[in-house]
């Protein structure tokens, strides 16, 4: 693996393994995503089970199926495929903060026996060609050093005729340096990709695209209400990581709201088939 590439993979990690950890596990909770939401009212946590619901959907599951998925987070979209459509999943993520919550949660959902949790890089995947029915994604690509390659990786993972099913945020062409600059600083991104990245990417690959649908309007919501959130538990959140955390996050959230109010940062949804 490069260096570059080595130096992504470690700026994430810390990134989920700090600060981070301690707002997401008890904001977020079990998800870390995006939320399609039905009505203005409505929670995140309610609105992320419905993009699970509609994802899982199009991924065609049955219970003879093995789902790799990356950028696992604390392991909810696993156990939600597990039990709902008795999947084996293989979640994997390179924090070890969040796989060891999610290895107790599921436990204690009783799910160990369909959900393994491992420690794996999605740019450099051990695991054998062909050996899964459904490569799953949700918001993990705009970490990847080479999205190529680990779109590549998706490609050779998966079984002749398996699927991959991923939800990924986007940085618009034609956003500003400057505003995305500060975009790709929440999250310690290398690089975030546009709709027509993909598309081409997918295409080159060889890959069937059978659902692209632009879920864009969700994302100032979703984080949103994670700054909402964040606000009226302040004094909580201060006292555990300190006030100048709180100020940082609260305000980069803040401007992801805007970027994406801004018609800036989207979110696309994608089926395709080997």
């Amino acid at each position: 693996m490069s260096t570059a590439i080595s130096d992504v993979v470690a700026r994430t990690r810390d990134y989920y393994d700090g600060a981070a950890n301690e707002i997401y596990r008890d904001i977020w909770g079990e998800n870390i995503h995006m939320g399609l939401f039905a009505d203005p009212d409505e929670d995140l946590p309610t609105a992320m089970a419905r993009s699970n619901e509609v994802m899982a959907r199009g991924a065609d599951l049955s219970p003879s199926h093995e789902v790799l998925e990356v950028g696992c987070g604390y392991g909810g979209l696993a156990r939600f495929l597990a039990a709902n459509y008795g999947a084996r999943v293989l979640a994997t993520n390179i924090s070890d903060k969040e796989l060891g919550w999610g290895r107790e949660l599921t436990e204690q959902a009783g799910l160990g026996h369909r959900v393994d949790m491992e420690w794996a890089d999605f740019h450099e995947l051990p695991y054998r060609d062909g050996r899964f029915h459904v490569y799953w994604s949700q918001e993990a690509f705009l970490h990847a050093a080479d999205k190529r390659r680990v779109l590549d990786e998706a490609y050779r993972v998966l079984r002749p005729g398996g699927r991959l099913v991923v939800s990924e945020l986007l940085v618009h062409h034609g956003t500003p340096e400057a505003e995305r600059a500060r975009i790709y600083e929440r999250v310690g991104a290398p690089e975030m990709w546009d709709a027509p990245d993909y598309d081409a990417a997918l295409a080159d690959l060889g890959f069937r695209v059978l659902v692209r649908e632009d879920w864009s309007r969700h994302v100032a919501r979703s984080y949103g209400w994670v700054r909402a959130e964040l606000e009226r538990r302040r004094a909580e959140f201060e006292r555990r990581v300190g006030r100048d955390v709180v100020d940082t996050t609260s305000e980069a959230l803040g401007f992801w709201v805007a970027q994406a109010d801004a018609g800036r940062i989207g979110w696309i949804h994608y089926v395709a088939d080997k």
